[in-house]
């Protein structure tokens, strides 16, 4: 049976993280709710050579593959992270944000990772969870720097540095 790792504030706003064993995300999520809880972050733990996990030189080439299959312009992903950073200052939720974006982009597949990502997010996991289950699309600088931004609590100030960053 699954493992998960999750984040939830109790009835009081404290907030306490921990592990629990259920069959899927979603049986976890209603085994949280019912307790009270509300979920903050919710994701499954994978060994690092548990069960469908690949060695790490078989990873690195599965990365590649997916940045191939899932090649985003760069532009594209210049824009959106401006954007985001935009909408997150100006007041909006980062699901909303996300939502919206996903509705007026162009690309097709990067409409389909957003789509992934807005699902991700509704789940419990926090923006750079989200993004890196996206590989071929946002590579590990990207997601550590939105996971500071997320732990510094000036994710908007992060993401405007990194759509200048990408923009050079």
């Amino acid at each position: 049976m699954p493992q998960f790792r999750y984040v939830v504030t109790d009835g009081k706003g404290i907030r306490r993280e921990d592990q629990l064993r259920a069959s899927n995300l979603d049986s976890a999520m209603q085994n949280l709710t019912k307790k009270g809880f509300k979920v903050v972050s919710l994701r499954e733990i994978r060994s690092a050579m548990g069960e469908g996990a690949l060695p790490p030189v078989h990873r690195q080439v599965q990365i590649r593959l997916e940045r191939i299959k899932n090649h985003i312009p760069l532009n594209t992903l210049v824009f959106f992270t401006r954007q985001l950073s935009t909408m997150f200052s100006a007041g909006l939720t980062i699901e909303k944000s996300i939502s919206n974006l996903m509705l007026e982009e162009k690309n097709p597949r990067f409409r389909k990772v957003l789509a992934k990502v807005a699902n991700d997010l509704k789940k419990g996991m926090g923006l750079s969870e989200a993004l890196g289950e996206n590989p071929g699309v946002f590579d590990g600088l990207y997601t550590a720097l939105v996971h500071a931004g997320e732990i510094s609590g000036s994710l908007h100030v992060i993401l405007e540095e990194l759509s200048d960053y990408l923009e050079v």
